[in-house]
């Protein structure tokens, strides 16, 4: 998978739960360390729509969830929120 593709799909899976660990991300997407790394600056610094949280988690901060984002959650968030 394309980087870009990686960082669509995070976007959207960080605006539908609001905060992900990067455990989580780096399990999801099958990501190294340098990569995880560059997931994260591009969404802090380039987009300026998540916050690090202790080194640990990923927080959104870009406001409300966009609808395409509501209307189609990531697959793994559907059975976490509506079991």
């Amino acid at each position: 998978m394309k980087f870009s593709e990686i960082l669509t799909k995070a976007n959207v899976w960080l605006q539908w739960e609001g905060r992900l660990r990067n455990r989580s991300l780096q399990c999801e997407y099958g990501l190294d360390d340098e990569t995880l790394a560059d997931l994260k600056d591009e969404l802090m610094e380039g987009q300026e729509v998540a916050v690090d949280k202790d080194g640990k988690m990923l927080v959104w901060t870009g406001g409300e969830a966009s609808e395409e984002g509501l209307l189609h959650p990531p697959q793994s968030s559907l059975s976490q929120k509506h079991p």
